[in-house]
């Protein structure tokens, strides 16, 4: 049970955050700067935990804390100072994985030959073998969004603005598709 001073304790911290709250919406950096030192420590510990790269965490932890700084004054002081400031990071986590994901959809350097009709990184492996058979069964605008984005390498916005097919409906096709080789792979590999 709490003793009546760590209760005090508590209490006297939040009314120091919520006066360097009040002074940030006021544009004292000083004070903005009191949060970041509170907050920056489970702040990037929470995004390390999801990420491999920790530079990238810490980046993540750094941008939210301006973006944080940025939209002080939105901050209504309803709910906790710690979950606006993870939504905040949370955000640009998830813009951070969408950015990244976009990287991530294919691009290996197998595929883009057999695409492109690149022969020689080809080798005699069973499943690249398979993956000829497999995308010589690809016809029509599916195989036309496979040349976009392994042949010409286009990002998904890029194929999103000529083909106006939105963002989700692109990763999706993309997603199945993939998901589709895989399967003719195995069944074609098993074969040979």
């Amino acid at each position: 049970m709490c003793q009546f001073s760590e209760l005090a304790t508590l209490s006297n911290r939040m009314d120091i955050q919520d006066a360097w709250i009040a002074k940030a919406k006021q544009g004292d950096l000083e004070a903005f700067g009191r949060l970041v030192q509170r907050h920056q420590a489970w702040l990037r510990a929470s995004l390390r935990a999801k990420l491999r790269d920790w530079t990238a965490a810490d980046d993540l932890a750094q941008d939210a804390f301006v973006t944080a700084y940025r939209k002080i004054e939105s901050y209504r002081g309803e709910g906790e100072f710690e979950a606006w400031l993870q939504g905040i990071a949370q955000n640009h986590f998830r813009n951070y994985i969408r950015k990244r994901r976009e990287d991530y959809i294919g691009g290996d350097v197998e595929l883009q030959a057999l695409l492109g009709g690149n022969e020689e990184v080809v080798c005699s492996n069973r499943k690249l073998e398979a993956l000829r058979e497999c995308l010589g069964k690809v016809k029509g605008p599916i195989r036309n969004l496979l040349e976009m984005r392994y042949v010409e390498g286009k990002t998904i916005r890029e194929i999103s603005e000529e083909t106006a097919n939105g963002h989700s409906t692109l990763t999706m096709k993309l997603h199945r598709v993939r998901a589709q080789l895989a399967e003719c792979i195995n069944l074609e590999s098993g074969k040979m």
